[in-house]
């Protein structure tokens, strides 16, 4: 039997909506993403889709992420972020400004921005929910959701009611925005813990996705290794293939560190002419990435030499055809009587096109090499686990894909203090929650605790987490987390008290405006019983 191959890809962004600043830079973390990732990755899966490849793809889609890409404000600036950029490589084009060789990479760059705003607006109609749902209708992506704001759950389980709001949330806003209920949960940072599973059957789930030794080191251990799914409580866990990580992860021999590919870390932000950036970066901004870079890999040193694209895009290729042949050389050691082998290969969708420039060209690539190959049938994971179910039952092992394979990623020393605030505010809400007939009788009460559920949510979100105490938006991360913690106490303060006057609650609501129809049964002490596929879930 052909081998299965699951490339799996999870596509998230933190909540970073600024409707109070005219431009914001936190925000550009979205609009690069769509840049170099997003909308490549479409434009590629949409030729894909009209050459009837027989690629198959597993997409996970966080519901920040799909909330920040449906809004109309960040959707305005976002197309004010494309001129700028625009403009900003037209004037390297031109004067004394550059030599030769980096006037011709700004051309390289203003042709390749043209080419994407023309995607997004002419035949996207600038909808990029549109465009993933009709590549899920083409049958060549399966999509899946995460946790309402990408959670960590191990270290959210002394408040099993903030897990089991994390995962139904995502799900009703899931069903909302596509009009199915997804059957695959991707697990924030594939954080897993003894009894996870339980709460994701009981959100509607059927699948979550572990690193290698969440199944490696379960009990019993799997007689296929991670190259099989098993079943524990109630749905399927399937697991990461260790080489298939290290061969685009690894900092050493991973594809991404070749001496050809463009260097993420040099950008013409940071080479300080203040007068040039002006237009682009926001208002009292000195350096930021621009997304226009110069340099290739070439090596560890500093002295780097300048990127050639056509070269790069050719490397590309040629690790598209190594990967495949790497996977074909692991199949050919696989013999199962039973079933087909499978490869799970899951990574940040971000790592394509944003970490790794020409990520998007190596996809391009692989498809085209599968398309060409019978030997290899690329599957999604749903699609594998309706043709060939679970192979056995085991108990995983607690696990993530962090640093060390746990939960040292996220508590360590300096973040301890988070998880005491965010316990006690869920235990605070959902005592509110469940007594709320008891709280005064105010047309607002309803508002109020939807609100303050937006808070905690936002709160918890992993990422704040991850950045505290490191380079790259630890100071950022930090406000935003103590700002949700702030507003959530102003919240709930206000349910015990007098209220707060309608134009300041919402003014919360206008700043934080994701799940406009949250079900507060997800935050009481007792969940009901529940039909995660029910009519009256959440509209967004």
């Amino acid at each position: 039997m052909p081998g299965h191959l699951a490339l799996l890809l999870h596509a998230h962004l933190p909540f970073v909506r600024h409707p109070e600043h005219p431009r914001c830079l936190e925000e550009h973390w979205l609009f690069e993403a769509v840049t170099d990732v997003y909308l490549p990755l479409v434009g590629l899966l949409r030729e894909a889709a009209a050459r009837r490849s027989r690629f198959r793809l597993t997409l996970s889609l966080s519901p920040t992420l799909l909330c920040m890409l449906a809004d109309p404000l960040l959707a305005g600036r976002y197309l004010d972020y494309l001129d700028r950029l625009g403009r900003l490589a037209e004037r390297l084009t031109g004067g004394s400004r550059l030599d030769p060789a980096r006037r011709s990479l700004a051309r390289f760059y203003g042709r390749r921005l043209d080419r994407l705003r023309a995607l997004y607006l002419e035949e996207l109609d600038g909808d990029l929910v549109a465009a993933f749902a009709a590549l899920a209708q083409s049958g060549l992506v399966e999509l899946m959701t995460t946790a309402a704001t990408h959670g960590y759950l191990p270290l959210l389980r002394s408040r099993p009611m903030a897990v089991r709001a994390q995962l139904r949330v995502a799900r009703d806003y899931f069903r909302a925005t596509f009009g199915w209920a997804p059957d695959g949960l991707w697990l924030p940072e594939c954080g897993y813990y003894p009894g996870l599973e339980q709460a994701v059957a009981g959100a509607g789930y059927r699948y979550v996705v572990l690193d290698a030794h969440g199944l490696q080191q379960a009990t019993p251990r799997p007689r296929h290794g991670v190259y099989a799914p098993c079943s524990a409580g109630g749905i399927a866990v399937f697991g990461r293939d260790p080489d298939s990580a290290r061969e685009l992860w690894s900092p050493t021999v991973g594809y991404p560190g070749h001496p050809l590919y463009r260097e993420y870390h040099r950008d013409l932000g940071y080479e300080g002419d203040a007068e040039l950036l002006a237009d682009f970066l926001p208002p009292g901004v000195a350096a930021a990435p621009t997304g226009l870079k110069f340099h290739r890999v070439t090596g560890g040193s500093d002295a780097k030499a300048p990127y050639e694209p056509a070269a790069a895009l050719a490397q590309a290729a040629r690790d598209a055809r190594r990967f495949v042949a790497g996977r074909r050389r692991l199949f050919a050691s696989l013999s199962f009587a039973a079933r087909p082998p499978l490869i799970v290969a899951p990574y940040d969708a971000e790592l394509f096109g944003h970490w790794w420039f020409e990520g998007p060209a190596f996809i391009d690539g692989l498809i085209r090499c599968l398309d060409a190959a019978r030997d290899i049938r690329p599957v999604t994971l749903g699609e594998h686990l309706r043709r060939h179910g679970t192979a056995e039952g085991i108990h995983p092992a607690p696990s993530s894909w962090g640093e060390h394979g746990y939960n040292g990623t996220w508590l360590r020393p300096d973040t301890g203090w988070v998880y005491l605030h965010l316990h006690q505010a869920a235990g605070e809400l959902q005592a509110l929650v469940a007594d709320r007939a008891r709280l005064p009788d105010r047309e607002q009460t309803s508002r109020l605790l939807r609100q303050a559920a937006r808070s905690l949510l936002l709160a918890q979100s992993s990422d704040w987490v991850f950045h505290l105490g490191r380079n790259g938006g630890s100071a950022y991360c930090e406000s935003r987390l103590r700002a949700q913690l702030a507003r959530f106490r102003f919240l709930t303060g206000a349910l015990r008290g007098g209220g707060i006057a309608d134009q300041e609650l919402a003014a919360l609501e206008g700043m934080d405006n994701l799940f406009p129809n949250l079900d507060l049964e997800h935050f009481g002490g007792f969940p009901r019983d529940h039909d995660p596929d029910r009519s009256e879930s959440q509209t967004g």
